[in-house]
């Protein structure tokens, strides 16, 4: 003979805490009773009545200096009731059953229609009902779905908590194939699920099956059912005395479970008995008291586990993580901010995963952080949507050797510094401290939660997009914007949108430029012209120039004969010198008309850069010459009256423009070849 017991086995931690709470009422002030039992198991309500815990079997016998709502709930109608009848009330129903009762409730003020799948007489089903006035519709079988009409509702569909899980899926997938409108939500509790998974395993390879419980618990009912679906010789017993009218005999297998509201100790009578009628007992680790700590967790510091919230308040909330005792979770380790209240995110009944801090902390108590699980989730997350490629934002904290290092929520990563531009190594790489920019990955190490980055990647990345969509887009005769990036002797290059173009020197002024930066500088923003392009060679030349009136164009209407200008000496010759009027307009004052006295040369009266009043004498745009005179102003730099100075200076002007003709003539100096 050989048995095994479930580790599932007992008490959850609904029950659990319902008869903790009840057994520290008894050891308090005053009268206690319970409104009906508080578990399904008449060995503890009967140890409970010795230590003073009254059992009242109806609303007007629960009268009680304390009172207990058991842990299947009540209606709140009864509640309320109670309330007014007792000086003190302990609500310890199920956290899980809370929860239903507030899906009903909101389901039920929503206008649907909510449907329990479960015992219509069971207490649990009972207090669900009386959240939503009555108006439920019980299912306790798929007969009973048949025989329903829902049509003119939409439906909520909640489960008993100790509902047989199979017949709950029977249910809903024939529901959900009628056609109905319908909210599922499976409330079947999550310890319910384990314990019948657990005792079908058990109960298909073993040769007989005791399922402990009293016959009044639903949840022993269901593993009864399971168990017996699956092996013939399926016994329910409440304690160990019945054991003896059980005839089990020979080499067989013996599989033990127990319901939720089964306390330890009736469980560990059953083993026993089993152990005196054959000394072959087997359990996971052979002996008894092992094999009951074993249905309780083993826990070390670091360890992540599941639990379940069983009460909170301003400062800390408890949680039951299947351990011999409850842990607590401070407000400081709730969230990463830390001063978060855990009534604020937390509720009884929520299912939450923690990592223990410390099993002991000196008094006795389990220390938990839920910021500690949430923050690796959220390394985890994200090292998983780094991993997958694409870019990421990061910014620098330090320079290191060979490169720059970034933390992105608790995840280090490393920049190489080849990696930080998209040519060339950076030697300086403090420059980036602090400085926030876009990478992609190149290597991912999970366990440590560390990534090597590249910059470099993204920029080449970004450059390959930008220019295939500008490609896409100009066209030669384009006027496009850019922005002078870099300034050479032969030219500038501009950047439109991308892609760097040259702006030729030639193309840059109507008239003769002696260097770029008399007209542009680095960062002006400018409108250029797309006059040629190679897309294979990527290369563009661009104009600027031609966005702009030729200077000569307009001469004759800006400088009309007779009129009186401002200029400035920008040349010196042997029978002149040249003022220029404007950007590309330069106008000759032959020496004649310098002075109304001889001078041998025309330094003794000007220099370059002397800023000059003139008169127009003569214009022609075709030419690109204007004749000008200062001596025609007087001493007073007005027009004088027509004398004999300016007819002179009239007769003067086919030598004006010889000497204009000769001095315009093309410089032989060799311009700077088109880069492009």
């Amino acid at each position: 003979m050989s048995v095994t017991l479930a580790e599932s086995a007992g008490f959850c931690f609904g029950v659990r805490r319902a008869v903790q709470k009840a057994e520290q009422c008894a050891r308090g002030e005053g009268s206690v009773c319970t409104l009906g039992p508080i578990i399904h198991n008449k060995f503890v309500t009967r140890r409970l009545e010795s230590m003073g815990v009254r059992q009242a079997d109806c609303l007007s016998e629960a009268r009680a200096d304390v009172v207990i709502i058991r842990s299947h709930g009540v209606p709140p109608e009864i509640e309320a009731q109670l309330k007014e009848q007792c000086s003190r009330l302990e609500d310890v129903t199920c956290p899980f059953v809370k929860k239903i009762q507030n899906i009903a409730a909101q389901a039920y003020a929503d206008g649907k229609q909510v449907v329990i799948i479960g015992e219509r007489e069971h207490p649990e089903v009972i207090g669900i009902n009386g959240y939503c006035a009555g108006s439920a519709a019980v299912i306790d079988s798929l007969e009973d779905a048949e025989k329903m009409d829902f049509s003119a509702k939409e439906l909520c569909l909640v489960a008993q908590t100790t509902a047989n899980k199979k017949k709950w899926q029977e249910i809903v997938e024939f529901l959900r194939k009628s056609g109905y409108n319908m909210q599922v939500h499976n409330t079947i509790c999550s310890a319910t699920e384990q314990r019948q998974a657990e005792a079908a395993r058990l109960a298909a390879r073993n040769d007989v099956m005791i399922v402990v419980g009293c016959r009044e618990s639903s949840n022993t009912r269901k593993l009864y059912e399971i168990c017996g679906r699956l092996c013939k010789r399926t016994y329910a017993v409440e304690s160990a005395q019945e054991l003896s009218a059980l005839e089990i005999n020979g080499p067989v297998s013996i599989g033990i479970t127990a319901g939720a509201s089964t306390p330890d100790w009736v469980i560990k009578e059953v083993v026993n008995k089993m152990s005196e009628r054959e000394d072959m007992l087997k359990t996971q680790d052979s002996d008894f008291l092992e094999e009951m700590d074993k249905t309780l967790v083993k826990i070390r510091p670091g360890q992540v586990i599941k639990g379940y919230v069983v009460y909170v308040n301003d400062n800390e909330a408890g949680v039951n993580i299947g351990y011999k005792m409850d842990g607590f979770i401070s407000r400081d380790e709730l969230t990463a901010a830390g001063d978060v209240s855990p009534r604020e995110i937390l509720k009884e009944g929520d299912e939450i995963e923690v990592e223990v801090l410390k099993v002991n902390d000196g008094n006795g108590n389990v220390i938990l952080s839920k910021k500690a699980v949430d923050e690796r989730l959220s390394k985890d997350k994200k090292l998983a949507e780094i991993n997958q490629g694409d870019p990421f934002e990061v910014t620098v904290k330090e320079a290191v050797k060979g490169g720059v290092l970034a933390n992105v929520e608790g995840i280090t990563v490393f920049i190489p510094g080849s990696q930080l531009r998209e040519r060339g190594f950076v030697r300086d790489l403090s420059q980036y401290v602090g400085k926030t920019f876009a990478v992609k990955a190149l290597e991912v190490d999970v366990k440590k939660r560390r990534v090597v980055a590249s910059r470099a990647v993204v920029l080449k990345q970004e450059r390959e997009e930008k220019e295939e969509k500008f490609w896409g887009n100009i066209h030669e005769g384009d006027v496009v914007k850019g922005v002078v990036r870099r300034i050479t002797d032969f030219g500038a290059f501009v950047d439109v949108g991308g892609v760097d173009g040259l702006l030729h020197i030639s193309d840059i002024a109507w008239y003769r430029l002696d260097k770029v930066t008399d007209v542009l500088k680095v960062g002006d923003e400018i409108e250029v012209s797309v006059l040629a392009m190679d897309r294979e060679k990527g290369t563009i030349s661009l104009g600027y120039k031609q966005l702009h009136a030729k200077p000569w164009e307009f001469a004759f209407e800006k400088y009309p004969v007779g009129s009186v200008v401002k200029g400035k000496v920008v040349r010196l010759a042997a029978f002149g010198a040249f003022v220029n009027l404007e950007p590309g307009i330069d106008g000759l004052v032959h020496i004649s008309e310098i002075t109304d006295h001889y001078i041998k040369k025309v330094e003794e009266a000007l220099a370059v850069g002397q800023e000059v009043n003139v008169m127009v004498l003569d214009v022609n745009p075709e030419a690109k010459k204007i004749s000008l005179s200062i001596k025609a102003l007087g001493s007073e730099g007005q027009p004088e009256q027509e004398d004999e100075a300016f007819v002179q200076a009239e007769e003067s002007a086919g030598f004006v423009q010889e000497a204009q003709e000769e001095d315009n003539a093309p410089s032989a100096e060799t311009e700077e070849t088109d880069a492009q």
